[in-house]
């Protein structure tokens, strides 16, 4: 069990019209590593973050201790070493990842459950289950939230010729802020023009009509209400290049995802240009989606 290390990645979530329901893992990675096993020092947690100081909340930590409530099965005490390379109040899914680390965490010591099960279990803590389900299993994630708190999970693999370029503008944003600019209620209008291109957007993805990813992405449910928090986005969606297949905000943003096919750095350096004209501090990545095993 020692020296055991646990690695969750990061998600871009909502992905356009797909509010709260789909999500695409990333390779960006939350590692947790058990330094050293405490058996006389039950259910004991002690952290280490060498990437300095944990700032806000111990998400792991609470993730660990309501998986403790909701099994009951007691653990040995644990020093754990946590590093990151997912930026917080990013819109890139820190907090989601951390819940599940949390929870393999728990499991590693512990025994096993169903995905469904740590799935539903996040929700209590992430209040949507979206960004969870990608770091929970990889890949593109669907997650449907019944009347009774338990999630149905459907995962596959992302398309390998879907590069991801996200834009990180350096005005962090978070989550809760997010989503408070958000209407209490939407027009029938603009919720038949998003669930039409949610279903666009799946069917796009499956079938390799990567032509439709432009109309498909389009989003009047979040992405118009959140622009005024969010520098560039405006900007980002009106940008047009052969290598560019469409544009949306990752999760709650600030984060900008722009898909791309090859010419993925021409796009990436579209993105950096425009965030300069702006005069707006930006990192840019090009990154691949983090495949659920064995697909």
């Amino acid at each position: 069990m020692q020296a055991l290390e646990i690695a969750v990645p990061g998600s871009i979530s909502n992905v356009g019209p797909a509010f709260d329901t789909l999500s695409v893992a990333v390779e960006l990675y939350l590692r947790v590593r058990i330094v050293d096993v405490c058996p006389g020092s039950p259910d004991a947690l002690a952290f280490h973050f060498p990437d300095g100081p944990l700032v806000g909340d111990n998400r792991i930590e609470a993730a660990f201790r309501l998986a403790r409530a909701r099994f009951g099965i007691a653990a040995p005490g644990l020093r754990v070493e946590v590093r990151s390379t997912i930026p917080r109040c990013a819109g890139l899914g820190s907090s989601g990842a951390a819940t599940i680390a949390g929870f393999r965490l728990y499991e590693a010591v512990t025994s096993p459950r169903d995905a469904e099960d740590w799935l539903s279990l996040a929700c209590e803590l992430e209040g949507h289950p979206d960004n969870a389900a990608a770091a929970l299993i990889g890949g593109i994630t669907l997650s449907c939230q019944g009347d009774d708190g338990r999630v149905l999970l459907r995962g596959w693999r992302w398309p390998d010729d879907i590069r991801i370029v996200i834009a990180t503008p350096g005005v962090p944003l978070e989550t809760a802020v997010a989503r408070r600019v958000l209407p209490p209620a939407i027009k029938l209008s603009d919720a038949v023009f998003n669930l039409q291109r949610a279903l666009l957007l799946v069917r796009a993805i499956e079938t390799g009509r990567l032509g439709d990813l432009r109309e498909a992405l389009r989003d009047r449910w979040h992405q118009p209400y959140r622009a005024p928090l969010v520098p560039g986005l405006t900007e980002a969606l009106a940008l047009d290049h052969p290598a560019l297949l469409g544009v949306c905000l990752s999760g709650a943003g600030p984060s900008i995802v722009a898909f791309a096919t090859d010419g993925a750095p021409d796009v990436a350096a579209l993105l950096d240009d425009m965030y300069r004209r702006l005069r707006v501090p930006c990192t840019i990545r090009i990154l691949a989606a983090h495949q659920p095993r064995g697909a």
